[in-house]
């Protein structure tokens, strides 16, 4: 199918396309969709798929133009596009529309175009690699958390503090603060301070000792799963039955040999210190990415496209709504006009960085293969205990693919950046590593 295309430039990226098919290739793809028609339609002294075109031509002539338009208008975009190498980045809306019988079809494509530009300033950038320094306090704490998690348990005589373990009965309660039939549980045990359970929970538990009864008001949020709950605060009578102390057992080479794979305290400190400072390095390296990448941004000025700036802070204003939701407040008392003229710049700036690493991609020749998506995807899979295939369809499909492979496209493109940089290391505190 030929296409002839005049294109029409509208500032920043705006593009209006007009498009028009040929009438003799129209005729023929008209002729093709009459077809397929024809196969599927019914009239009286024909057999089903028997229908001459000619017949459904006049017969079914609004269910065959609807057709014949659904098809031709995007195929003739797609080849417009084609011939003068422009990429949306929005949906096209489709305008003054016209086609006849023995005459071209025409139309015309509005949409936002990708921006047109070489990216520059990304080579040889100079830049120092901050590296946190390890503490010893940080290694205390580590060690700290291992013994907390071989700790006994005692049980006290007193109100419940954080770092408790507590065993509560609890029940739902109504309007008139009436326990609810079959909307209770006994024995329920809650580590304070561990943000396992809702706060609501933890708040009415804490400072409460054995025997005690506090409520708890626990909110809902709108999208909560079970319907009769959802956006709805609830009311729980809450008991402590016993308060249990952890004792820590003290740091030996025993404690250590019989709960490691290394024999001594000191052995286990060097390898906590190991760790600590390759998470160190990995936090520096994040930073030098970033970093890096905000020089390109800054060296590369240019309009974001409209669309996508709207796009990006439609999302956060449904994400806003839904933390308020989850938080128990009333999403419907958000300004969202002024959130958004708030969040304008950041979002300009985000689709700005979106578009430079795209455009990185290509200067970098960095691809992502089927087969890097497919071991990530499994790497997730080993981790929750799933099927492959089941997550990939549980996190949304194709589309959570295609997410995915751009992060890791994302990751190839900051490590091309850091390929091409100056670097020098350099070792700062913890405290301004914060």
């Amino acid at each position: 199918m030929n296409v002839k295309v005049e294109v029409e430039k509208r500032e920043p990226w705006g593009r209006v396309l007009s498009i028009e098919v040929p009438a003799e290739d129209a005729e023929k793809e008209y002729e093709k969709v009459a077809a397929r028609l024809a196969k599927r339609v019914r009239l009286p002294g024909f057999r089903k798929g028997k229908v001459p075109t000619n017949l459904v031509r006049k017969s079914f002539r609004q269910e065959l133009e609807q057709e014949f338009l659904e098809t031709i208008v995007p195929r003739a975009f797609g080849r417009a596009l084609d011939e003068t190498g422009i990429d949306p980045v929005t949906e096209p809306k489709f305008e003054e529309l016209s086609f006849g019988e023995e005459r071209p079809l025409s139309f015309k494509a509005e949409f936002e175009a990708r921006p047109e530009f070489e990216v520059t300033g990304w080579e040889a950038l100079k830049v120092e690699k901050e590296v946190p320094e390890v503490r010893e306090e940080q290694i205390d704490s580590v060690i700290d958390d291992f013994r907390k998690g071989r700790a006994d348990l005692e049980e006290v005589d007193r109100p419940a503090i954080d770092g408790d373990v507590v065993t509560v009965d609890y029940c739902a309660l109504d309007d008139a603060g009436e326990p609810i039939p079959g909307q209770e549980s006994t024995g329920y045990v809650i580590e304070l301070g561990s943000g396992r359970v809702v706060e609501a929970f933890e708040a009415a538990v804490r400072g409460a000792g054995p025997g005690e009864s506090r409520t708890a008001e626990v909110p809902y949020p709108a999208d909560y799963p079970e319907e009769s709950l959802a956006g709805t605060v609830a009311r729980y009578r809450v008991t402590v039955k016993v308060v249990q102390e952890k004792r820590l057992p003290t740091l030996t080479d025993e404690l250590v040999a019989e709960h490691t794979d290394v024999k001594t305290v000191d052995e286990l400190r060097a390898r906590v210190r190991t760790e600590l400072e390759a998470e160190a390095d990995r936090f520096a390296t994040r930073r030098l990415e970033q970093t890096l990448l905000e020089k390109v941004v800054d060296a590369n000025p240019f309009d974001a496209p409209k669309a996508l700036v709207d796009g990006l802070l439609d999302d956060f204003i449904h994400q806003k709504k839904h933390e308020m939701q989850d938080a128990g407040q009333d999403p419907n008392s958000m300004d969202a006009d002024a959130v958004r003229e708030q969040n304008r710049e950041a979002a300009d700036r985000q689709v700005r960085r979106m578009l430079l690493l795209d455009a990185l991609a290509k200067k970098g020749d960095v691809k992502v293969t089927e087969r890097e998506v497919h071991e990530r995807v499994q790497a997730m899979a080993r981790m929750r205990g799933m099927p492959t295939r089941k997550l990939a369809e549980q996190l949304g499909g194709d589309r959570f693919l295609r997410r995915l492979s751009r992060e890791i496209r994302d990751k190839k493109v900051l490590a091309f950046l850091v390929g091409n940089a100056e670097i020098t290391e350099k070792k700062i505190s913890a405290e301004t590593a914060v």
